[in-house]
């Protein structure tokens, strides 16, 4: 990915601040580039903080972002072996797993998916949902935790009518619009429609997990294991980044350098970051239970089959 070069970062952290990679570090044994696909979402930031304020290369890793703006392309990519690692979800991974195509979870990501009501909606609460329209994307992280959400409070997953709507900002613009009473929105679409009038009516924090994670290839991870290491060295390096400073020193690089609207400027949600964790095992389960439950899924999978809990051993 193109560096962001900017004097802004520079104040905040003088003396490890990097806006390109640099040359002269001993980096120890040469590692092979690996390929990150992230997405424009604030789960992909942490790893762009790691980029441009040269955390990777002081790790010694060699890493290449590629931004993808649809979830098709970056999975297209990743099964061509044009990528190494993804930021994605489980549902993904089960389905990558399942066609044969070997992933293995090495980390959890943050982030807030909303259940967001039209701004003249009655709905208050899950609770109040029932028979109404809901616009989402099918068989995805959306429609996972929205029937996360439904299970939580005891109502049926037939008790809304799901909208297949697969393109986020067509969503967002369906619910301000009124064709749907209610939508499912990550950031930084959730904060633009919430300025916009829309209601929060449940989110992941509530409901009390997401099963957001950064994944590799299984080949990748068993060879070039040292490179794992550091990648999620420089990721906790740019939590602790994130978490100390105002979203005002790099808002505007994230807003450039993952094609954010302008507007989010002023609407974007950082959640806060935790250093990387491996995702809890119910979760896991979770996941794939509701996948075997619409027939998504026709093996049984293990925990420690598709996560891998050699790296971020506390």
């Amino acid at each position: 990915m193109k560096k962001y070069l900017t004097c802004l970062l520079v104040f905040v952290l003088a003396a490890t601040l990097i806006g390109c990679r640099s040359e002269g570090y001993n980096l120890g044994a040469p590692v092979s580039v690996i390929r990150i696909g992230i997405m424009p979402d604030v789960e992909s930031i942490p790893l762009l903080i790691a980029d441009v304020n040269g955390y990777f290369a002081e790790a010694g890793a060699d890493v290449q972002l590629e931004l993808f703006r649809s979830a098709r392309d970056r999975d297209s990519a990743l099964q061509s072996e044009l990528l190494d690692g993804v930021v994605t979800d489980m549902i993904a991974v089960f389905f990558a797993n399942e066609g044969g195509f070997p992933l293995q979870i090495i980390a959890s990501t943050d982030g807030t998916i909303f259940l967001l009501a039209e701004r003249d909606s009655a709905a208050e609460n899950i609770n109040d949902i029932q028979s109404k329209s809901v616009g989402l994307s099918t068989n995805t992280v959306m429609e996972y935790t929205l029937d996360a959400m439904m299970k939580q409070a005891g109502l049926p997953g037939s008790a809304v009518n799901k909208i297949a709507i697969p393109q986020i900002p067509t969503r967002m613009e369906m619910l301000q619009n009124g064709q749907v009473d209610l939508a499912m929105l990550p950031e930084p679409w959730a904060g633009l429609a919430i300025q916009n009038g829309a209601k929060i009516v449940m989110t992941t924090q509530e409901l009390g997990h997401k099963p957001g994670v950064i994944a590799f290839r299984e080949s990748m991870v068993a060879s070039n294991p040292d490179a794992i290491r550091a990648i999620f060295q420089a990721y906790d390096r740019a939590v602790e980044f994130l978490n100390h400073n105002d979203p005002s020193v790099y808002i505007d690089l994230v807003i450039e350098q993952l094609s954010f609207p302008a507007e989010t400027k002023t609407t974007l949600q950082i959640p806060f970051y935790y250093p990387a964790r491996i995702p809890e095992e119910a979760v896991f389960y979770l996941v794939q239970d509701w996948l075997k439950e619409k027939n998504l899924l026709q093996n049984d999978w293990s925990y420690d089959q598709i996560v891998d809990q050699d790296f971020l051993k506390e």
